[in-house]
C-alpha cells in the first residue's frame, strides 16, 4: 500500500510541476510571437508539442490512477446495450473536454489523464503553435475567432472519435519521473 501511494504521489506532483512548466513556456511562446521570433517560437512549441506533453502522457499512463480509458470505461459499462454504451463513452469524453455540444464551458472539468494528454491537449498545442507560426511567415495577425472555429475541429473530433483507451497502466512510473526531472529540473530552476 506504501508503494502504491509513493507512486500515486509522485505521478501528482510530477504532474503538476509539468504544469507549471508547461504555463511558463506559453508564457515564452506568447513572448516570442509579440516579438517575431521565429527561431524561439519554435523552439518553445517544439518541447512543449513534442517532448513535455508526451513525457506527461508517459507518466499519466504509468498509474492506474491517471488513465483516461478508466473514466470511459466506467461510463460505458452503464450501459445496457452498445448504442448506449457509445452515448455514455461520447458524454463522458464531453464533460472533461466541451461541457457541452458547442463547447460551453470548454475545460471547465478538465483532466490531466494518460490518453486525454497526447490525444486532446497535445493537438490543441500542436494546432496553435502551427497557427502562430503561420501567422508570422504570413505577416497575419492572430485571428482568434477563426483559431477557435479549427480548435473546436479538434475537440469535437475528439468527443466523437469513439477510440479506445488502455484500463491498465503502462511504463515504469519511477523511471520516467526520473526521466523527466533530469531533463526539466535545470531549466525549472533557471525559471524559477
Amino acid at each position: 500500500m506504501a508503494e502504491e501511494t509513493f507512486r500515486y504521489d509522485l505521478v501528482d506532483i510530477t504532474r503538476e510541476a509539468l504544469q507549471v512548466l508547461t504555463s511558463a513556456f506559453y508564457m515564452d511562446i506568447a513572448e516570442s510571437f509579440r516579438n517575431k521570433a521565429l527561431p524561439e517560437l519554435l523552439t518553445a512549441g517544439g518541447v512543449l508539442v513534442h517532448d513535455l506533453l508526451p513525457e506527461l502522457d508517459r507518466l499519466l499512463s504509468s498509474d492506474g490512477n491517471f488513465l483516461l480509458g478508466t473514466w470511459l470505461e466506467r461510463a460505458r459499462s452503464s450501459a445496457l446495450g452498445e448504442k448506449e454504451a457509445q452515448l455514455y463513452d461520447m458524454n463522458a469524453r464531453n464533460q472533461i473536454t466541451l461541457w457541452g455540444p458547442s463547447g460551453e464551458i470548454v475545460d471547465y472539468a478538465s483532466k490531466e489523464w494518460g490518453g486525454l494528454v497526447e490525444d486532446y491537449y497535445a493537438q490543441r498545442w500542436g494546432l496553435f503553435i502551427t497557427t502562430l507560426v503561420e501567422c508570422l511567415d504570413s505577416g497575419r495577425p492572430f485571428n482568434q475567432d477563426a483559431f477557435k472555429q479549427e480548435v473546436f475541429k479538434i475537440e469535437q473530433g475528439f468527443v466523437y472519435n469513439g477510440r479506445k483507451y488502455p484500463t491498465k497502466p503502462s511504463g515504469d512510473t519511477y523511471e520516467i519521473a526520473r526521466r523527466i526531472f533530469l531533463k526539466y529540473y535545470p531549466q525549472a530552476m533557471k525559471r524559477f
